[in-house]
């Protein structure tokens, strides 16, 4: 902690030593219009910006005395204006001597955008912008996919569990959330998966170190989800996805704003179906002859794993208000039904094994950049609570091959004499109809003090509740009316500090996180019918503190460094404490933290310019020392298998990711990347002095290299006039892996092989601009394709899409 405030005083006192006055003012065209993208610069040279939508610019660090301002518009002559600087904020407003006429298509505009600017505050972290991506017929998933330093990880097709990882860290060490809240705000129906893209403007992935706004424990890094806030303009669009194994995805969202009153209505619907019935094959996928015992390996259809989920997401309030950005109060209903096909692996077949859930919230939000009045203090409110009612059906005791038929018994004169079963009676242990109810309170809470142009401080608060109560009509009579319940209380508080300096050439920023949870667990267990009632009630409490400290430093126009260290914690959720038997996921109430010091150093190139060309390079270095790690495992028995949630010791993880853009003419972009994070187990002796066999081996089941590369041309006018078409192509290739530790095993141990997956795509815009249809190939090499423990996804497929804007 002395550390902590050393370096905050230390910025302090350099601050203050560079403050300068700061120049603002509105830019407009002969006829009053807004002069968006104007050029607005110093005559020496030394300063420039660009102007937003509403004409507003702003330079800041700014000596004293007298300055001549140049104003120079596309293919306009440029203008001049003087001012003497005498106080620390001056006003200059100006109204050119022309208005706008100019044709924007040839124009080159090197301002940076709002994923540039995220991009260059010191944090290791992607900003990727939407708006083209989601005409297409792919996922926000299959987007993060492609960007570098992350994999996606799933359990199979649509609406499987997906696993996140960045960097070598994985599963909930990376947070998820939307518009700064933490996903869980919106109830577990409401994912990645099922969010519209055409809702979402950005998504940021943060690489490590996570901004202290973003009020959560993420250890790995963290995913934020902006979704569009349109709120001064009615709107209504809608969009169909037609595809392979009878895939069918609808979603609707609109926007009511009433410019008097700022009444605004804001709505959106979405609607998904599968089959998953794509192909899998491989040493896990076999039928067995039922007289000899024989197994042959076979192609076989996935044949229980549809997947069905439905929702909508109101809000109503008022916004662009003088004394609130956002006020709104909403409502979401979501709810899925889905198929489970197998266990923790391939292995275990199941054809009856399902999972229902259903999900009620309501949240309000309040948002204000400019609270009481004023400019330096904004706020950003937010609380939701949600319940969840699971139901989860595992009542027949039949075996079944990858066939789909139910494994038969035949005498030795090959006369049927029924089907095998399990001696547990249902397909992945005792026979359940367990009902679950999950109750969610979250509150969140942010603000930040902007003391001047130089100096910033941010404060958060989020708090969660949850209660899961239990019911299984089958379980013994003697627990079936007890209790079973499950509490988990979380709080996390983080402050930091931000400076900007030396003409806003140098950001830096440091933080304080304190995190605290307590847990509570009422359980009733009774092993047979003679054994008694045995209670099982669990009490922890946990509190831990992490800090960090971020640094940018533009050393040229288009040369950038950056660091990021952190020391921080994770608290374990509650899918990982009290399990999820619908993903066969059992409970384990020891968990503890899992702790990482964190390092990130990267450099930015360019954007540079030459003629129609442009690049743009970022490369990241990253070291990871990780304890207490927090991990699936694999448990195996004679009936089933399932997964838990453990502490597996400590890791090292070193690595580094390159992002290459390029294009030109704005029609040819190609994004490439290349991520290694090598991650290998650290601790070389047990709590009884016994060696690991497997010290500094790599991490078992986690790929260690990744690649993609992206390519798009846009063409105008292709098939017809003002129309716009995109041609795209994508490549995704895995590294192989262990399936196990390497140290483990001779010849012929179990390797997840390499993967490269190739898609294809065609976006079409007609003229009216308001019709976009799009089709796409996926994994067109129809490529094995593994994740966790050989988790097969689906092989090649094709889908059509088609986007309206109603208005």
């Amino acid at each position: 902690m002395k550390s902590f405030f050393y370096v905050f005083f230390f910025l302090v006192s350099i601050s203050l030593f560079a403050q300068k006055a700061t120049i603002t003012g509105v830019i407009k065209f002969k006829d009053k219009s807004p002069a968006d993208l104007a050029t607005v610069y110093l005559e020496n040279g030394t300063k420039h910006t660009y102007t937003n939508e509403k004409g507003f610019y702003k330079i800041t660090g700014l000596p004293y005395g007298k300055q001549i301002i140049k104003i120079k518009y596309f293919g306009k002559d440029t203008e001049s204006v003087t001012v003497i600087i005498n106080d620390k904020e001056v006003v200059i407003n100006h109204t050119l001597k022309y208005n706008q006429t100019n044709d924007l298509k040839e124009i080159i505009i090197k301002s940076k955008t709002k994923e540039r600017k995220i991009e260059t505050k010191g944090f290791a972290v992607n900003a990727i912008k939407m708006k083209d991506i989601a005409l297409q017929s792919v996922q926000a998933n299959d987007v993060l996919d492609r960007s570098s330093g992350v994999r996606i990880r799933q359990n199979g097709g649509l609406g499987s569990h997906t696993h996140y990882t960045i960097n070598g860290l994985s599963g909930n060490a990376i947070r998820i959330f939307i518009n700064g809240s933490p996903i869980q705000s919106y109830g577990p129906s409401f994912s990645l998966s099922s969010i519209p893209t055409n809702m979402i403007e950005r998504i940021e992935v943060y690489k490590g170190v996570v901004p202290v706004e973003l009020a959560g424990d993420a250890l790995g890094g963290a995913i934020n989800v902006l979704l569009k806030d349109d709120f001064n303009k009615n709107s209504l669009s809608t969009s169909y996805s037609v595809g392979s194994f009878n895939t069918h995805q609808a979603t609707i969202a609109g926007n009511k704003y009433d410019n008097k009153s700022g009444f605004t209505l804001r709505g959106s619907g979405f609607y998904n179906y599968s089959d998953n019935n794509y192909k899998v094959w491989g040493n896990q996928v076999y039928t067995t002859e039922p007289t000899t015992g024989d197994i042959t390996y076979v192609r076989a259809k996935r044949f229980h794993d549809a997947y069905t989920s439905k929702g909508f997401k109101v809000d109503a309030g008022f916004s662009k208000r003088k004394w609130a950005d956002e006020l709104l109060v909403g409502a979401i209903y979501s709810s899925l039904n889905r198929e489970i096909q197998h266990g923790a692996t391939m292995e275990s077949v199941y054809g009856n094994r399902k999972v229902a859930q259903q999900t009620k919230l309501i949240s309000t939000s309040y948002k204000d950049a400019s609270f009481l009045g004023s400019k330096k203090i904004s706020v950003d409110l937010f609380s939701s609570y949600s319940r969840l009612k699971r139901n989860l059906t595992d009542i027949t005791p039949f075996i079944y091959d990858w066939d789909g038929k139910r494994k038969e018994k035949f005498y030795s004169d090959g006369n049927s004499i029924g089907y095998y079963e399990y001696f547990s009676g249902a397909e992945a242990g005792n026979p359940t109809l367990q009902e679950s109810i999950e109750k969610v309170y979250v509150g969140r809470a942010s603000s930040k003090y902007k003391i001047n142009d130089n100096h910033a401080i941010t404060a958060n608060f989020l708090h969660t509740r949850f209660i899961r109560d239990l019911q299984d009509p089958l379980r013994h009579i003697d627990i079936r009316n007890l209790e079973d319940t499950r509490f988990s209380n979380k709080s996390i508080f983080g402050i930091g500090y931000e400076l900007n300096t030396f003409n806003d050439k140098l950001k830096t920023a440091v933080f304080y996180k304190n995190f605290n949870q307590n847990i509570q667990i009422i359980e009733y267990k009774k092993e047979n019918d003679a054994s008694p009632v045995e209670l099982n009630n669990v009490t922890r409490d946990v509190t831990a503190d992490g800090f960090g400290f971020t640094m940018a430093y533009e050393i040229l126009p288009n040369l950038l460094i950056q660091t990021s260290i952190e020391n921080s914690f994770r608290l374990p959720v509650a899918r990982e404490l009290f399990g999820n038997l619908a993903e066969n996921l059992e409970p384990n109430y020891n968990l503890k933290p899992e702790k990482s010091k964190n390092v990130n150093l990267g450099v930015v190139l360019g954007t540079f310019i030459y003629g129609k060309n442009e690049t743009r390079i970022k490369i990241n270095t990253f070291l990871r020392d990780t304890k207490d790690k927090i991990k699936r495992n694999v448990r195996e028995d004679d009936t089933d298998e399932t997964t838990e949630f453990i502490n597996d010791e400590s890791y090292i993880s070193k690595g580094f990711d390159i992002d290459v853009f390029y294009s030109y003419d704005r029609k040819l972009d190609f994004n490439g990347n290349v991520s290694v994070f090598n991650s290998r187990f650290n601790t070389q002796f047990n709590e009884t002095g016994l060696a690991y066999n497997w010290y500094r081996d790599r991490e078992r089941n986690a790929p260690f290299l990744t690649a993609n590369g992206n390519l798009r041309y846009t063409s105008d006018n292709l098939f017809q006039k003002k129309s716009k078409t995109v041609f795209s192509t994508n490549l995704s290739y895995v590294h192989w892996f262990y399936r196990d530790w390497e140290s483990l095993g001779g010849a012929g141990k179990d390797i997840i092989p390499t993967q490269l997956v190739s898609d294809i795509g065609i976006t079409h815009t007609f003229p009216n601009k308001n019709l976009t249809l799009s089709l796409d190939a996926r994994n067109i090499l129809n490529a094995q394709v593994f994740d966790n423990y050989a988790l097969q996804k689906p092989g090649r497929a094709f889908y059509m899409k088609i986007n309206y804007t109603i208005f």
